[in-house]
């Protein structure tokens, strides 16, 4: 199952702003490091605004194609889904584990590995122990680029 990272649209339109990432379509490059990444429309559920989470949609992401399967009724910040109303926070997924691929190759030969952000989960890798070295060292990279963009 891949692994994907909620990037909200409010952060898209800062890097965008700040001259860090091009968007076309459904494409993002991170222009420093030439490396583009599909994106794909969703939302993370914020707060009810009305009735009860039946669904259990609350802190959950959903891309705008399971909104419509769900039979939910999108626009702008709202999610109505039956007899709940609910406030969400529009934006993307990305592919993790390419912003992962990302990050190891902005890596300079000889730096100093990066650090992991405090209260992070690592990644879990049922590879062996040579896959969760490598798992991890993926997420901390990741940590790290998030850290340094966001």
């Amino acid at each position: 199952m891949a692994d994907y990272l909620f990037v909200p649209q409010s952060v898209l339109d800062r890097w965008s702003e700040q001259g860090r990432i091009e968007v076309d379509g459904n494409v993002l490059t991170i222009l420093g490091e030439h490396k583009s990444f599909a994106l794909t429309p969703a939302v993370r559920f914020i707060k009810m605004e009305a009735g009860d989470d039946n669904a259990g949609l609350l802190a959950k992401v959903k891309t705008t194609d399971a909104l419509k399967q769900m039979g939910a009724e999108h626009y702008m910040e709202s999610v109505i889904l039956g007899e709940s109303a609910y406030q969400v926070q529009q934006g993307f997924l990305a592919d993790a584990n390419a912003l992962r691929r990302a990050a190891a190759a902005s890596q300079q030969p000889g730096s100093a590995p990066a650090t992991k952000a405090a209260g992070a989960n690592p990644a879990s890798n049922p590879q062996g122990t040579q896959g969760e070295k490598k798992g991890d060292e993926e997420q901390d990279m990741l940590e790290q680029f998030l850290l340094e963009n966001l």
